[in-house]
């Protein structure tokens, strides 16, 4: 391969990587515009030297494609860890998908040209950038499904009656109820619900917490994301579906 060839790979990398990689740093990405340069130019180079060294030994036949496939299955091994290490998850909300993807994509864009298939790296180019500036305006208008926790603490003698009560508020604002766990004193004077919900949209949150600590009994509202636990070990679950 002569030096020239290795240039304008070593280019198209280069330039490929960095139109990814600026829609990444516009979004404030932490693997931005340097970063998705990087492993594009990184994936090139291995791919090129690889088939170079994969030649030398093949009696000037060039490279099989057991050994070019053999070179990509390593270089995309390597990436698997870089990406991993962008994705970020807190409790119910993962971060950093896109952009481990994006890593994942420019390294195969350097691949490609590595090999020589730059009509190939161009159309890949161009059609991810779509992906990556339009579609977005697409979910915007999409609302995505997101799992909330409401815990109702109150002082009632009738758990039956306050669950009732409770239900019909969520379902007046048009809100899935996955499950309830409920919660009740030795006494049976105090009772906490956990209502693990299914929201699409809701119009007013502030207003539905209004609506439920208006209830008769009920001391306080608290609205917070899906942690999948129940309240301090709850012992059991009731279905809206058997009020």
């Amino acid at each position: 391969m002569d030096f020239e060839s290795w240039i304008v790979k070593l280019i198209l990398a280069t330039f490929f990587g960095s139109l990814i990689g600026l829609e990444r740093e516009y979004h404030g990405r932490p693997a931005g515009l340097r970063t998705h340069m990087l492993v594009c130019i990184g994936a090139a180079i291995l791919t090129i030297s690889g088939m170079s060294i994969a030649a030398e030994f093949s009696n000037g036949n060039g490279p099989s494609g057991e050994e070019i496939s053999r070179i990509v299955a390593g270089i995309v091994t390597g990436i698997g860890f870089l990406g991993a290490g962008a994705i970020i998850r807190t409790s119910d909300f993962i971060r950093g998908l896109t952009t481990a993807a994006c890593i994942w994509f420019v390294a195969a864009i350097g691949i490609v040209v590595g090999i020589g298939q730059y009509y190939l790296a161009a159309w890949s180019t161009g059609i991810a950038l779509l992906v990556l500036i339009l579609l977005p305006l697409l979910e915007n208008r999409v609302s995505a499904l997101k799992y909330r926790d409401v815990i109702i603490r109150s002082e009632s003698r009738d758990p039956l009656l306050l669950l009732e009560r409770c239900t019909a508020v969520f379902e007046h604002s048009h809100i899935g109820i996955h499950d309830v766990d409920v919660e009740i004193d030795r006494s049976g004077s105090l009772v906490n619900l956990l209502y693990h919900l299914r929201i699409r949209k809701i119009e007013n949150k502030y207003e539905l917490l209004s609506s439920l600590s208006e209830i008769d009994g009920v001391t306080t509202v608290t609205w917070q994301r899906s942690s999948g636990r129940s309240i301090d070990g709850i012992s059991r679950i009731i279905s809206p579906d058997h009020l």
